[in-house]
């Protein structure tokens, strides 16, 4: 319900003069004013929310992706450099477990079983050990010693074929132990008496500087692949 202005009857809403002195009451004229504040407070509504979500948009979408593709560029960046370590030859390997620790587990027990029995010395052994007091127990010793590497030859054998952990350590204690048996050997001899030095053969100096050289040769070659002893 509303109120004449001219009046002051009441009037019912909408109704456009009043039914008693007949006044225009304005209230069409109100509802026109209404409803271009409506339309235009939607379109101001549209026109402040329209842009400001389609900014942003834009900007999250701005935003997003340059770090995406930059997080992914510098991803790539870091992997690109990374390549494949280059493969390790193991041919020597393969000679040391198939042929030359079995050699070496084979000379050992022979030299042992030659010194033991006395004879490196061929049919002049008695003779030289009733000679020479002291000898015949240095070469039992260095004998037993020879019997010991040859047998530490074979068990060294099968940890480098399993790729044990202890593998490569044990191959280069068991050249370090030859050549202190070697050595061992010449100078007891030799200390002994001068005449005995026809029985230690030219081939034993050779063996020691071999041994030496061999010993350096499988130092580096083995430490450059112990991460494949992991066992």
């Amino acid at each position: 319900m509303g109120v004449c202005n001219n009046c002051g009857n009441q009037i019912s809403d909408g109704q456009l003069t009043c039914p008693v002195c007949g006044a225009y009451t304005g209230a069409g004229a109100q509802a026109n004013n209404q409803a271009p504040q409506q339309n235009m407070y939607n379109q101001q509504g549209m026109y402040n929310q329209a842009p400001q979500q389609n900014m942003y948009n834009q900007q999250g979408m701005y935003n997003q992706a340059p770090q995406q593709n930059m997080y992914n560029q510098q991803g790539m960046y870091n992997q690109a450099p990374q390549q494949p370590q280059p493969e390790l030859g193991m041919k020597w390997f393969h000679f040391v477990i198939y042929f030359q620790l079995f050699v070496s587990t084979l000379v050992g027990l022979w030299n042992g079983f030659q010194l033991l029995t006395g004879r490196i010395y061929g049919e002049d052994a008695d003779q030289v050990y009733s000679f020479f007091s002291g000898l015949k127990g240095v070469d039992t010793i260095i004998g037993i010693c020879y019997v010991a590497l040859g047998i530490f030859s074979l068990v060294t054998r099968f940890m480098l074929a399993d790729f044990k952990k202890s593998g490569p350590a044990m191959y280069i204690g068991m050249q370090v132990a030859g050549l202190v048996v070697l050595i061992a050997y010449i100078a007891s001899v030799t200390s002994i008496v001068d005449g005995l030095s026809e029985y230690i053969s030219s081939s034993n100096y050779g063996s020691l500087a071999t041994s030496i050289v061999m010993l350096i040769c499988n130092i580096v070659y083995f430490k450059k692949r112990k991460h494949l002893f992991n066992r």
